[in-house]
């Protein structure tokens, strides 16, 4: 049981070590992450875009801006995925856990999903 408070211990000294390496790069990232989810929820309606649209925004951030930008980016996108999933949870009458429990369950019935595409 000490060597596992002991890594948890080194893991969270870690983490408060590069949240305040990264926060000075918190207030681009969050703009980044605004800009990400107004063009890339603006595309719902054709659901096999988005993946590329995201993966487009996360490529530039880290050809332009280098690593640090893409984890301070990663981390605001992160957030905001927890406070959606909150909110959602919230209005609904769901528990978070349950809202999870719904996408995974989508995901997993996709994945078992006859492939629409010719081969």
């Amino acid at each position: 049981m000490d060597a596992e408070r002991e890594f948890r211990r080194k893991m969270l000294s870690e983490a408060h070590a590069e949240r305040d390496r990264l926060l000075p790069l918190r207030e681009e990232a969050t703009q980044t992450t605004i800009e990400l989810m107004r063009a890339s929820t603006s595309r719902t309606d054709e659901p096999d875009l988005v993946p590329y649209l995201n993966l487009t925004y996360l490529l530039t951030i880290k050809r332009v801006y280098g690593d640090d930008e893409l984890l301070a980016f990663a981390l605001s996108l992160a957030n905001w995925a927890v406070a959606s999933i909150d909110e959602i949870a919230k209005i609904t009458g769901a528990t978070t856990q349950q809202i999870i429990d719904r996408y995974e369950t989508q995901i997993m019935s996709a994945r078992e999903a006859p492939d629409d595409e010719p081969a």
